[in-house]
């Protein structure tokens, strides 16, 4: 069964192309981690990479499963990058820890930091292992460089669809291998209409209008589509407060069922692949 999983990159930086408070303050988080709880949330994703969100986990990792990601490029093994988060979290084992760098790799430094997981699983430091990847190439690598894929985390939404159907989703699925959707929102792009460029590309605006006109919820539309995907295990779903956390919790449980063929998806790679965003001008649309 699915379950949704509570994004951390706002708790150490100002991550989110829609994300007007930056980093979040202690009293934001307080109030998101008490509705996670609330609402039946159980696992937390975060990073080494997010500024200083898992010192900012600490004081409830004990209540959660952690993801946790490491670098493969770094002067530090990816044993002692752990090492520094199991600090920062407070804890002495992770349930999952996940190669966050993967598609920047050179085969050879894929290599390590794979055969680095692999010893960590080995010693009971962490119970998952793999990667954080972006299309079907990353998934590809990682099947071929890894003993056993446990876990991967990968964007998916309604308008990147890109390994819907793809073999190595196929492939892993079957093995048993944990997906995680991330980016469902698109960094809060689906989520509501943005003023800011990216927000007034055509495919999100088609988005929008489509969903208005079917009297629809953004966010509800949003979510149905991930979890009408049979290979996704978990969903990464991100919010700068309490009260947008339970929007997201109470979208997620909703009956109602929408057609979603309305939605085309975008061919697009630089709206779906934040890595290309840099193509679009900063700030609001005027």
């Amino acid at each position: 069964m699915q379950a949704l999983v509570l994004g951390t990159a706002q708790w150490g930086d100002p991550y989110g192309v829609t994300n007007a408070l930056g980093r979040l303050d202690d009293e934001q988080i307080q109030g998101i981690a008490r509705v996670a709880l609330e609402q039946g949330i159980r696992e937390i994703d975060t990073a080494a990479g997010y500024g200083d969100a898992e010192s900012r986990i600490a004081p409830w990792a004990a209540s959660f499963g952690i993801t946790t990601k490491v670098k493969g490029q770094d002067e530090l093994s990816v044993g002692d990058q752990l090492s520094r988060s199991l600090e920062s979290l407070g804890l002495e084992a992770v349930r999952v820890c996940l190669i966050h760098d993967w598609s920047a790799l050179s085969d050879e430094a894929a290599r390590t930091a794979a055969r680095g997981l692999t010893d960590l699983k080995a010693h009971g430091i962490v119970e998952k292992i793999g990667i954080s990847g972006y299309d079907s190439a990353d998934l590809a690598r990682a099947i071929a460089m890894f003993s056993e894929v446990d876990c991967v985390q990968v964007p998916v939404n309604l308008l990147d669809r890109r390994l819907d159907g793809t073999k190595e989703v196929a492939h892993l699925h079957e093995q048993g291998c944990e997906v995680q959707a991330r980016s469902v929102f698109l960094q809060g792009l689906l989520a509501a209409p943005s003023t800011t460029h990216i927000g007034q590309h055509p495919d999100v605006v088609r988005f929008h209008e489509g969903c208005a006109q079917e009297q629809v919820s953004p966010l509800q539309v949003a979510l149905q589509f991930v979890r009408e995907l049979t290979w996704v295990d978990h969903v990464v779903v991100g919010a700068t407060s309490g009260k947008e956390l339970k929007e997201v919790c109470l979208a997620w449980g909703a009956v109602e069922q929408v057609d979603l063929r309305m939605i085309e998806q975008s061919k697009d790679l630089n709206l779906i692949d934040p890595r290309n965003w840099a193509a679009f001008p900063k700030g609001d649309a005027k």
